[in-house]
């Protein structure tokens, strides 16, 4: 007999949409013999400090992405970042959340085990607990409302974090770019990210006209 395991999703900071630092998730199934031993249940997580740097400990949230959080974050987290900063502790106490949603619907479920969470650095290793059960149908109903936990608790908060540095590098291209759609007769304006030039742009655009503006962004 098997025991199915779920492994924890992990965070995977990609550099979508030219290094915007819009954070992707993704979750990882195997399986384990029967009979191997389970992680018990985590302590709370907390941040790491080793290796910050003195400046590190704080970031402001760029004004595009503040935008579009307003519109659509859940009221937690816009509390969080509604001052425009984020900090490390903030997203530690995200991912805190984001784990003990995760706990408390694996007790409601039943029959799923956890194992520990790990958060030392938001800019470094991030990592939900595992869970196991024999049973898939609670691992798949644990895992969906995982997803939905990391999604609305922490995504926003890590996305925040990881696009400061990000926005700085590329924001005079995403403006040079803007102005560019703009005198093509698109409502663009400097200060967007590319998500909202592209929602501004539309999708019966010419690809022409996108890759001309891009082209001259790069100048």
């Amino acid at each position: 007999m098997m025991q199915r395991t779920m492994v924890g999703a992990s965070v995977l900071v990609a550099a979508v949409l030219a290094a915007a630092g819009f954070a992707t998730w993704r979750a990882a199934a195997g399986s384990a013999e029967a009979g191997a031993p389970s992680q018990g249940a985590a302590a709370p997580a907390e941040l790491g400090t080793s290796g910050d740097a003195p400046n590190a400990a704080a970031r402001e949230v760029p004004a595009a992405l503040l935008e579009r959080l307003r519109a659509s974050a859940d009221a937690t987290v816009l509390a969080m970042l509604a001052d425009g900063v984020v900090t490390r502790d903030e997203v530690a106490g995200a991912f805190a959340a984001a784990d003990a949603c995760t706990r408390a619907a694996a007790a409601e479920v039943g029959g799923v085990t956890i194992g520990p969470a790990t958060f030392t650095d938001p800019d470094g290793a991030i990592g939900f607990g595992g869970a196991s059960s024999a049973s898939k149908e609670a691992l798949d109903r644990v895992g969906a409302a995982h997803l939905a936990c990391v999604e609305r608790l922490f995504s926003p908060v890590l996305e925040a974090w990881q696009a400061g540095p990000a926005y700085a590098a590329n924001q005079a291209g995403w403006d040079r770019m803007a102005e560019c759609l703009a005198a093509k007769g698109y409502p663009t304006r400097p200060g967007m990210d590319l998500r909202q030039m592209a929602e501004a742009v539309g999708t019966g655009a010419p690809a022409s006209d996108v890759a001309a503006c891009q082209a001259a962004a790069r100048q």
